[in-house]
C-alpha cells in the first residue's frame, strides 16, 4: 500500500498542485497551465491519469487484506483490528485526494471489490466513507506506530480533523486537532536559520523529527525514493555554492520575486530562505526575477532519486487545522495562539514563548474574514509553501479564483513574454477545478459514460 502511495505522491503530484496557486509559475509539460485553461497538455493528463491510478491501487491494496484480516488465525483480535484500522487510515488518505482533485468517483470497498463496473458516488458519500473509515482508524490505530510511516491513533486524529474542514464540522474538528496538540506527542522543531530549518525537518536521510506526524517514508538503500526534486531543482544552481538540490534538474516551476505572495515575504522570516532562492535562470525569457524551490535538499540524490520522506501531515498542518477551526468557532485567542506558535518556529523564536514584537493580538480578529485574510492566510501559505496543500485549502474556501486574480498577473507577465499581460485579469475555466478522469477508467468501467461522467470540460 505504501508503495503505491509513494507512486501516487509522486513529483506530478506536487507539481500539479502547486502550480496551480497564485504563486507558482510553469514550464515545459506544464507551461499551458499557466492560461488558467485546465489541464490540455496531454502528458501532463497522462501524469495526473497515473496519480489516479496509483491511488486506486493502494484502495485495492487496502480492501483485500480488510476482506480477509478476520479470518487470520495466527493473530490476537486485538492485533486484527489495529491492522484493520492501519488500512482504513490508508484507504480514508487515498480516497481524500481523489476526491479533491477528481470529485465525484467510483466507492470501491470491501463490498465491492469484485464488481468490475461501478457508477460514480457523489462526493458526499465518498466523505461518508472516509469518515466512516478514519472514525474506525481512530478508535482501534495502537497508540504508537508499529513503524515511522505506519498510523497511530493520533496520525488518524490528525487527519480526521482536517477531514472534517472539508465537511463544515469545525468544534468536531477543533476537538480532534486539540487532542492531537495536548497529547505531547509532538513538538516544532526549533531553529535559527533557513539552513536549519531545511536540515532538521525537510532533511535528506532525516529519520524522524518531532514534528512529523505521518510521512512517507524513502530510502536509497531499497529505491523507495522521491522524484519530485527533480522537478523543482536547476542542474547548475548550488544553494550553498557547493551542492545541487538534486542531481538532475527540470525546474518545472518556479516563482518570482514580484509576484506580490513573495514580495510580502518578509526576509526575517526563516521560510523565505527555506523555500525559494533567486537564480535567472533564463532572463530573456523568464525575467531577471526567477526564482527556484528550495524546500527540499538532497545532494547525495542519484538522478532524480532522492530520499526525502514524503511530508504528507506535519504537527504545522494540525496547528493549522485548530487555528482555522477555532476561528470558525469564535475562539480566536487558541486561533491566534497557533498561529503564533508557527511564526516564532519561523522567525527562529521558541515556539512555546510570547513574543510581541511579532505576535498576531486575538484582539485584532473579531470575524473570520479579518482573520482568513490576515494571519491564517499568511501562516497557511509560507507553512505549506510547495507541499501540495495550499492550493486544496484555498479551493476550500472558495477563494482561488480570488486569489489568483489579485497575485499572479499583477506584477508578473503571462505569458512571460508577453509584458502587455500584466494587470490583465485571468478568465479561469471551470475545468481548473478538477483533473480528468483518466480514459481508462471508461475503458474498462463499463458502468461509466464519458459524456455523462466525465468532469466538466474535459469530455471528448
Amino acid at each position: 500500500v505504501l508503495d503505491q502511495m509513494r507512486s501516487a505522491h509522486n513529483s506530478n503530484w506536487f507539481a500539479a498542485l502547486e502550480i496551480n496557486t497564485e504563486h507558482i509559475y510553469p514550464k515545459g509539460v506544464y507551461q499551458a497551465s499557466g492560461d488558467y485553461k485546465g489541464i490540455t497538455n496531454t502528458t501532463h493528463l497522462n501524469r495526473c491519469g497515473s496519480n489516479f491510478q496509483n491511488l486506486y491501487r493502494a484502495i485495492m491494496r487496502c480492501n483485500t487484506p480488510l476482506s480477509r484480516l478476520s479470518e487470520a488465525s495466527g493473530m490476537t483480535d486485538q492485533q486484527k483490528k489495529e491492522y484493520m484500522a492501519e488500512f482504513y487510515f490508508l484507504r480514508a488518505f487515498c480516497y481524500f485526494n481523489l476526491v479533491r482533485t477528481f470529485g465525484s468517483i467510483p466507492l470501491r470497498t470491501v463490498d465491492n471489490m469484485y464488481t468490475w463496473d461501478l457508477p460514480k458516488s457523489s462526493v458526499a458519500d465518498v466523505y461518508a466513507l472516509i469518515e466512516a473509515d478514519l472514525q474506525y482508524a481512530v478508535e482501534n490505530c495502537p497508540d504508537k506506530a508499529r513503524y515511522y510511516d505506519t498510523p497511530c491513533k493520533l496520525s488518524a486524529k490528525a487527519l480526521y480533523a482536517n477531514v472534517l474542514m472539508y465537511t463544515g464540522k469545525y468544534a468536531d474538528a477543533k476537538k480532534m486537532a486539540k487532542d492531537v496538540i495536548d497529547s505531547g506527542a509532538y513538538s516544532l522543531v526549533q531553529v535559527t536559520s533557513s539552513d536549519e530549518f531545511a536540515q532538521k525537518v525537510f532533511g535528506e536521510g532525516l529519520t524522524t523529527s518531532t514534528e512529523e506526524v505521518f510521512y512517507l517514508k524513502t530510502s536509497m538503500t531499497d529505491s523507495k525514493t522521491w522524484d519530485y526534486l527533480s522537478y523543482t531543482a536547476h542542474p547548475q544552481y548550488k544553494y550553498d555554492g557547493v551542492n545541487t538540490v538534486c542531481k538532475t534538474g527540470y525546474y518545472t516551476h518556479y516563482t518570482d520575486l514580484d509576484n506580490p505572495v513573495i514580495k510580502n515575504w518578509s526576509e526575517d522570516d526563516l521560510r523565505r530562505d527555506l523555500n525559494i532562492a533567486h537564480y535567472a535562470f533564463s532572463a530573456t525569457t523568464y525575467g531577471e526575477n526567477t526564482c527556484l524551490l528550495l524546500k527540499y535538499r538532497a545532494p547525495n540524490a542519484s538522478g532524480s532519486k532522492a530520499q526525502i520522506d514524503i511530508p504528507l501531515i506535519r504537527y504545522t498542518d494540525v496547528l493549522l487545522t485548530y487555528a482555522e477551526a477555532c476561528a470558525r468557532t469564535n475562539d480566536y485567542t487558541n486561533a491566534v495562539e497557533a498561529l503564533n506558535q508557527i511564526k516564532r518556529r519561523a522567525y527562529g523564536k521558541n515556539p512555546m514563548v510570547a513574543d510581541p514584537t511579532i505576535d498576531y493580538k486575538a484582539s485584532d480578529y473579531t470575524n473570520y474574514d479579518d482573520f482568513f485574510y490576515g494571519p491564517l492566510l499568511t501562516e497557511e501559505r509560507y507553512e505549506t509553501f510547495n507541499e501540495a496543500k495550499h492550493w486544496f485549502f484555498e479551493e476550500r474556501h472558495g477563494k482561488w479564483e480570488e486569489l489568483v486574480q489579485a497575485n499572479y498577473r499583477v506584477a508578473c507577465p503571462w505569458p512571460r513574454t508577453k509584458p502587455e499581460s500584466i494587470g490583465q485579469e485571468i478568465t479561469i475555466a471551470e475545468k481548473c477545478h478538477l483533473w480528468k478522469i483518466p480514459a481508462e477508467e471508461f475503458n474498462y468501467n463499463k458502468a461509466l459514460d464519458e459524456a455523462r461522467d466525465q468532469n466538466p470540460g474535459y469530455a471528448n
